[in-house]
């Protein structure tokens, strides 16, 4: 039995620009969705990621910098217009763009209503 069962890759297209949308019940996830996908996926993180300070700091920074994070500054009408205009310069840069329309992690492993902007 395979440790990740995936349906429906085929209809991911080699080219050109795509949104995958997904919940978000854990961190995993966006580990699991781009081992999946056939495709390099570019996700919104959090911008806490890229600002931690020390050894563990610059790890998590080249982690997420590696994978095609996109870091957004969260809570604000402008955060959020500037993550937008991020998600749009992966889109029109022919890539592939994930995101969870929760805004983040459940931690009750409930799916909620997903926010506007997705």
């Amino acid at each position: 039995m395979p440790l990740i069962a995936v349906e429906g890759r085929e209809h991911l297209p080699p080219h050109g620009p795509v949104i995958i949308a997904s919940n978000h019940l854990s961190f995993i996830d966006s580990v699991v969705l781009r081992c999946a996908a056939p495709r390099r996926v570019m996700f919104l993180t959090k911008a806490e990621y890229f600002t931690g300070r020390g050894l563990r700091g610059r790890v998590v920074r080249w982690f997420f910098t590696a994978v095609g994070s996109v870091p957004v500054a969260r809570g604000t009408h402008r955060a959020a217009r500037a993550a937008l205009d991020d998600a749009h310069g992966v889109l029109a840069g022919g890539n592939v763009f994930g995101i969870y329309p929760e805004g983040t992690r459940s931690l009750d492993g409930r799916l909620y209503r997903g926010r506007t902007a997705a």
